[in-house]
């Protein structure tokens, strides 16, 4: 699957959504591969990785480029996003470092400094991560309606319509719709996640 046809299966539903998603995981070993010769530690060209697909799957309806490997195509637009979230890293230590740094402040001002930068950092060991925040959202949507939660896991285990329809005493058409409809509802329980991939 080209990159062009990722970012097209990622604006679509269902099955193809979820082979464009695989296929942008999959790619995602290129992104790590880059983060790691960068001088990037495993565990933190991981997280890179998943940020920088987030952002993708996240920007993907916004996306309009062309075919190739030319600015406008597909694979320079997913690269400029991972290379923008090593940027963001870099320039958030490089803000810490200048600013905690400076002697002329007080103790409880370099303080409060670390806390609001730390606040902004997901990547901080003391602030909830994305992958937390996503976490507890799925669990909190389980609570409340497990039933569409079910479904939505048998989506995610890369489980088929048909199977999925047959196990919910469903028509194909009536299970995608459901489905659509699971999204739609557990969207608010998630949704302010983003807030924590933010730079």
């Amino acid at each position: 699957m080209t990159e062009e046809e990722m970012i097209n299966a990622i604006k679509s539903s269902g099955r193809n959504q979820d082979l464009g998603l695989q296929a942008l995981y999959r790619k995602g070993a290129e992104f790590r591969r880059h983060f790691v010769y960068k001088g990037l530690s495993p565990q933190l060209a991981e997280d890179f990785v998943q940020e920088t697909i987030f952002r993708i799957f996240r920007g993907a309806s916004s996306y309009s480029g062309g075919k190739g490997f030319g600015d406008s195509s597909a694979n320079s637009w997913m690269w400029t996003i991972a290379k923008n979230v090593m940027t963001d890293h870099f320039r958030r230590k490089t803000l810490h470092e200048v600013s905690i740094d400076d002697d002329s402040m007080s103790d409880a001002s370099k303080l409060a400094l670390k806390v609001e930068l730390a606040s902004k950092n997901p990547h901080a060991s003391f602030d909830q991560t994305a992958q937390d925040c996503v976490a507890n959202g799925i669990e909190d949507f389980a609570a409340e309606f497990p039933d569409r939660a079910k479904v939505l896991e048998m989506q995610m285990d890369d489980e088929d319509i048909a199977s999925i329809a047959s196990r919910i005493s469903r028509t194909v058409a009536a299970t995608k719709e459901y489905l659509s409809q699971c999204k739609k509802k557990l969207a608010p329980f998630i949704e302010h996640c983003t807030q924590l991939l933010q730079p």
